[in-house]
């Protein structure tokens, strides 16, 4: 098939869902040796996905559904998440995890660096940082604080770096808490963790070293977002949770994962990492994604930036070799 918008369409997708069925038996009981199977429900279509798989593949009385929620979580997280976890039939759990990461100061610290930009930030207000990549013009990644005030007025305000790496770092909390609440109930219930990362994810580095990566397997990590969408309408995934903006839902003020990371829809994600891994000719991804090749370098320049500065998370801490020494 020649290189086009349809060339990540699952041609046989019964057979591709019985293939990861097959994986997440196989590793849970033959490999890890394990009782079951814990996932994190966040309300989004991944987590979706892999829940219905692991049910297929063990068994629903075998699968346990852990919702997390907290003070600046998307009340619709909770919802959907519940309404998934209900409609498959799994045990679940819901905890509150807002005690703990007030514990570690995480909105305090947040809070400190909005009220440096924006005296006037008060509890009626909501904030997210989004990451803008001009991919028609320079290609710049600038970091912007986007704050919504009590009469809904949007304040665009640009950060520094050091500000961000901070905010981003105490947000990074949230996702470790998250997977330490995962393992505390894999490990009283002789289960193994699932992680929901996708290959976008995966390759761009979209997620947190120990924190949503930091699992035991990824049934989703060598399939697209957009394959990950097909399998969701074959699986009959409800169409709240289908149609709902991807999120990483750790700010008041809820934020795409295209604002906050990617700057691009997933289908062009997707397409352009495909083309990457094929080695599709630079003039037939111009052609088929009607961007002009200047802009199309920019986007590739992007996303091996990201898969190199993102490296070491996926790869096992290095080790010093000792068989010199002797």
């Amino acid at each position: 098939m020649a290189f086009s918008k349809d060339i990540l369409v699952i041609k046989d997708i019964q057979n591709v869902t019985k293939l990861l069925e097959n994986f997440l038996h196989k590793q849970t009981f033959e490999n890890y040796k394990k009782h079951g199977i814990v996932i994190g429900i966040s309300g989004g279509i991944d987590s979706a996905v892999a829940a219905s798989l692991a049910c297929n593949a063990i068994g629903k009385e075998k699968v346990l559904g852990v919702i997390l929620p907290e003070k600046e979580s998307n009340t619709e997280s909770q919802k959907l998440a519940k309404m998934l976890c209900e409609k498959l039939k799994i045990k679940y759990v819901i905890e509150d995890i807002t005690k703990i990461l007030e514990s570690s100061s995480v909105y305090q610290v947040r809070k400190e660096i909005v009220q440096k930009f924006f005296p006037d930030y008060n509890d009626s207000c909501k904030y997210r940082l989004i990451f803008t990549e001009n991919f028609d013009r320079d290609g710049l990644s600038i970091p912007y604080l986007e704050i919504q005030d009590a009469q809904n007025q949007i304040h665009k305000i640009k950060v520094t770096l050091n500000d961000y790496l901070t905010m981003t770092a105490a947000t990074n909390i949230k996702h470790r808490t998250r997977m330490s609440r995962l393992y505390y109930h894999a490990e009283k219930n002789n289960f193994l963790v699932c992680g929901t990362t996708n290959k976008a994810e995966f390759q761009q580095g979209y997620f947190v070293k120990y924190g949503d990566g930091g699992v035991d397997i990824e049934p989703l990590v060598n399939l697209f977002k957009t394959q990950v969408y097909q399998l969701a309408e074959y699986l009959n995934i409800p169409t709240e949770i289908i149609q709902r903006k991807a999120s990483p839902d750790t700010w008041s003020f809820d934020v795409s994962d295209e604002e906050f990371f990617f700057s691009l829809t997933y289908d062009i994600i997707d397409l352009m990492l495909y083309a990457k891994e094929k080695s599709i000719p630079i003039n037939d991804i111009c052609s088929t994604l009607e961007f002009d090749e200047a802009k199309v370098n920019r986007i590739i320049k992007s996303q091996e930036r990201k898969l190199n500065s993102s490296k070491t998370s996926r790869n096992f801490p290095p080790s010093f070799d000792m068989k010199d020494t002797f």
